[in-house]
């Protein structure tokens, strides 16, 4: 048997489970089709998020991950377990497994996550920090006692990180994302037009057009979408431009903005410059054209957007799988404050 170290984002909206010198083996919805009656998973990932909102009765389609929380660790088991086997090939297993959480996770959350590794055929299992995880995978000088800014904006919470020295100096966490950006779209699209559109929909059009309100002019872009009238329950068309999204999104970038006004209250001076040089954003939502410039109209600093922001934080659980002293004991524990 040969054995693989392996690193794992188990987020709200994707599993994703990246292998040092091969990348991404798997990027999977965190979504469980159940059976309603025994609660028996019946299929997970990609099979499972088809059935969103289109399921009978007797299924539930459900995401065991709420706001970035493990809410049924048996769900979520089951879900990393399938990912393990369409990620790992046969004669392989697994030797160490990290696996990136938010960072105000509780002891019962982090707990809940080593038992669904333990129990995915782990014996080496180590959680950290999402926001620590992102910023190995994105490169940045972690070692370095400068400072650096890390806003990992994933589908259900935004981890806001300052990290010196290879640890996490401080960290807030706001307990929203993309998932309600995406219920906040169609809660407008209903407003606007008395139209009801799905949540896969939402999604889409956020991806295409999005944006965010800032002191840049930018392009009002618009896609159109087939939702259901709230009028006459047939098929109509509708519009969804960017500045449909920026509305949607704004309440809870202002959520972020006062998230960043926090950490930025407590930040000591020494790490001022480095912050100031070194800050970057991932997760999906990250690519929200028009977020560099807001935060800068915010807070006057100027950050990067990852290059690959949905990968980063999978990819630096992978390096610390594949080289476990990258977090030396008191390292770790400080990663997990």
């Amino acid at each position: 048997m040969f054995n693989k170290d392996i690193g794992i984002d188990l987020g709200t909206a994707n599993v994703l489970i990246y292998i040092k010198g091969q990348g991404i083996v798997l990027n999977e919805p965190s979504v469980v089709a159940i059976d309603a009656d025994t609660k028996r998973p019946l299929a997970v990932g990609s099979e499972a998020h088809e059935m969103l909102g289109r399921t009978p009765e007797d299924i539930l389609a459900v995401r065991p991950l709420k706001k970035g929380v493990i809410e049924n660790v048996a769900q979520a088991q089951a879900l990393l377990i399938k990912a393990m086997q369409i990620g790992i090939e046969e004669g392989e297993s697994v030797g160490r497994i990290v696996i990136g959480i938010p960072g105000d996770s509780s002891e019962v959350e982090k707990n809940a996550a080593e038992e669904i590794g333990r129990k995915a055929g782990a014996e080496n299992i180590l959680v950290i920090s999402e926001g620590l995880a992102a910023a190995i995978g994105a490169g940045l000088p972690i070692a370095e006692p400068n400072g650096t800014m890390v806003i990992d904006i994933g589908a259900g919470s935004t981890d806001i990180v300052i990290i010196s020295l290879g640890g996490i100096n401080d960290i807030e966490t706001v307990r929203c994302g993309g998932d309600d950006i995406d219920n906040r779209i169609v809660e407008l699209v209903a407003e606007k037009y008395n139209v009801a559109i799905g949540i896969h929909d939402a999604e889409s059009a956020k991806i295409e057009v999005g944006m965010i309100h800032c002191s840049e002019q930018l392009e009002n872009l618009s896609v159109e979408v087939i939702g259901k009238s709230l009028e006459t329950n047939r098929p109509k068309k509708v519009v969804i431009d960017s500045m449909l999204v920026a509305d949607a999104v704004e309440p809870f970038m202002q959520e972020i903005v006062d998230g960043l006004n926090v950490i930025l209250e407590r930040l000591s001076p020494e790490l001022m410059m480095g912050v100031y040089n070194n800050a970057v954003a991932v997760g999906g939502s990250s690519r929200l054209r028009g977020l560099k410039e807001r935060v800068f109209d915010e807070i006057s600093i100027p950050i990067e957007v990852s290059d690959d922001p949905m990968t980063v934080v999978a990819k630096g659980t992978a390096i610390v799988a594949a080289e476990p002293l990258a977090l030396e004991p008191e390292v770790r524990l400080r990663a997990m404050k």
